[in-house]
């Protein structure tokens, strides 16, 4: 399933905002850009259920400079995350969590 992430430049910082959910947000600061993996992993991976496939979106068409770079390299670690992922991966736990069902008896009905 395709997920838009918006991108946003902001004043003090460059944002990257999951569309369906505005509460769901990765910020580089603009002083720093110190790039957090594990705040990135927590924003679009942890708790995935199937491949992920993210497409980032800028209001502006004609990114230049400091917000260009960030928004290709953000971009870029997007798809290099997404396409290592294997679908497989996710398949393997879905038979893992049925495998872990305990069993029913006729006392469970």
């Amino acid at each position: 399933m395709k997920r838009q992430v918006r991108f946003v430049d902001d004043i003090d910082a460059y944002h990257f905002i999951l569309n369906e959910s505005e509460s769901i947000s990765f910020s580089l600061s603009k002083d720093t850009l110190s790039f957090s993996a594990n705040d990135f992993y927590r924003c679009f991976f942890k708790g995935i259920d199937e491949k992920p496939d993210y497409v980032l979106t800028c209001p502006d068409d004609e990114l230049k400079g400091q917000p260009k770079h960030v928004f290709d390299t953000v971009e870029a670690i997007f798809k290099k995350a997404c396409d290592s992922t294997d679908e497989n991966w996710f398949k393997k736990q879905e038979d893992a969590d049925a495998q872990n069902l305990p069993d029913l008896n006729e006392d469970d009905f």
